[in-house]
C-alpha cells in the first residue's frame, strides 16, 4: 500500500507515516538522528554542515543547514555528516545535540507510538 500521509516533526524530528504497515511514531532504528551532510556550491568546503531535513518540510522550500544557513540549491547530500568529524561546524553539532536530546528517553532502543487511525478508516484500532 502507497504512503498516503507523512507528518514530521520540526521539534524532535520523528516522523510517521499513514497508510501502510507499520503506522508508528519513530526515528528509524532510534540512535542519533542520521543528519545528512549539506552540500552547495555556496557553502565553504573547510567546514562540514548538517542538512536540516526540516527544511524541505517548510513553505519556502529551501535547503538550509543545522546552524541557519539557508538558499535555494543547498541540497542533502547521500552522505552522513557527523559531529565528531574533524571539519563539523560546531553550531551544527551544538543544534543537533538539542533535537537529540528532545527525544524521549523510553522511546529510544526500536520503541514506537501507534498512532490512533485516522478518523473513517477501517485500521484496527492498536
Amino acid at each position: 500500500m502507497a504512503v498516503k500521509e507523512r507528518w514530521f516533526c520540526p521539534w524532535c524530528y520523528a516522523w510517521t507515516e499513514f497508510g501502510h504497515d507499520p503506522r508508528e511514531v519513530s526515528r528509524p532504528q532510534y540512535s542519533d538522528a542520521p543528519w545528512d551532510w549539506a552540500e552547495s556550491p555556496q557553502l565553504p568546503e573547510e567546514v562540514a554542515h548538517a542538512y536540516d531535513v526540516a527544511s524541505a518540510y517548510s513553505a519556502e522550500g529551501f535547503g538550509a543547514t543545522l546552524c541557519g544557513l539557508t538558499h535555494e540549491g543547498l541540497t542533502s547530500s547521500p552522505y552522513p555528516w557527523l559531529p565528531d568529524g574533524p571539519h563539523a561546524c560546531e553550531v551544527c553539532k551544538e543544534v543537533a545535540a538539542v533535537i537529540d536530546a528532545r527525544w524521549p528517553l523510553e522511546m529510544r532502543n526500536d520503541n514506537r507510538v501507534s498512532p490512533a487511525p485516522p478518523p473513517g478508516s477501517d485500521w484496527p484500532p492498536f
